[in-house]
């Protein structure tokens, strides 16, 4: 299923999320901060990639799949099945 959503975000095939990628997925023009004029798209695109690199991510707003991996393995301890995180991560996205 990781895999799965990672290729699907992945448009150009490249190995990594970029905003590039997400620009056509994720809508930001509700996004309280951007509405106010404090952050751009792109800012608040990179900030939205910032959280799947995790906390062994480096945080530069592009997500390998390995820190992707990382996110989801932490986030699934947490589920109470593998049934219930399929069924989540096809939901997501």
């Amino acid at each position: 299923m990781v895999k799965k959503a990672f290729a699907a975000l992945d448009r150009d095939g490249s190995g990594q999320i970029t905003t590039s990628d997400i620009c056509n997925t994720y809508d930001v023009s509700m996004n309280p901060e951007f509405l106010e004029g404090k952050k751009t798209r792109e800012e608040i695109y990179k900030d939205f990639l910032k959280n799947f690199e995790g906390p062994r991510g480096n945080k530069d707003g592009v997500v390998l799949f390995e820190e992707f991996v990382d996110y989801y393995t932490d986030l699934a301890m947490s589920t109470p099945s593998d049934e219930y995180f399929c069924r989540m991560m096809e939901s997501t996205w």
